[in-house]
């Protein structure tokens, strides 16, 4: 059997899980139900769509738009897999970035429910700035699609 690409896996987890998220009855302006729908995806699938979801996110505007796109409620998830994967110069990152965000320290659903609907300061977004620039850096150094294509083919 013909081995699949990096590419070609990540592509195919994350579209089923955008089907089974699309199929889902959720109300997608809950960020609870937003995220127990992520948690019922295969951790393959929800590996793959927190990933994708991140490096889209932040490739095209920043941790600024990643977290005003309300992705923010996956942080705490994304650091482990980029940990597990042994993304951890990204993991760090992302690390980096909640303080900005999250300045008291919330946890677990507190959290949450502070970054769903999130509108950043102009201060907040200038202190972003930086992780976007070290997460550009990355480009040559931490290759997040060989790391997770590469994990997944385990």
């Amino acid at each position: 059997m013909e081995k699949l690409s990096n590419r070609a896996i990540i592509s195919r987890l994350y579209n089923s899980a955008n089907q089974q998220l699309e199929s889902a009855n959720f109300d997608i302006g809950n960020w609870s139900q937003w995220y127990q729908a992520v948690q019922g995806l295969e951790v393959p699938e929800k590996m793959v769509y927190v990933m994708v979801q991140l490096n889209k996110k932040v490739t095209n505007g920043g941790f600024v738009e990643f977290y005003e796109a309300s992705l923010g409620v996956f942080a705490p998830e994304i650091i482990y897999v980029l940990n597990e994967i042994k993304a951890s110069a990204t993991a760090e990152i992302v690390s980096n970035s909640l303080p900005i965000v999250n300045p008291k320290g919330l946890l677990d659903d507190d959290y949450k429910e502070l970054v769903f609907k999130l509108k950043l300061s102009e201060q907040q977004k200038t202190e972003l700035f930086s992780c976007d620039i070290r997460y550009d850096q990355l480009q040559d150094h931490e290759n997040l699609e060989d790391l997770l294509g590469g994990y997944l083919q385990v």
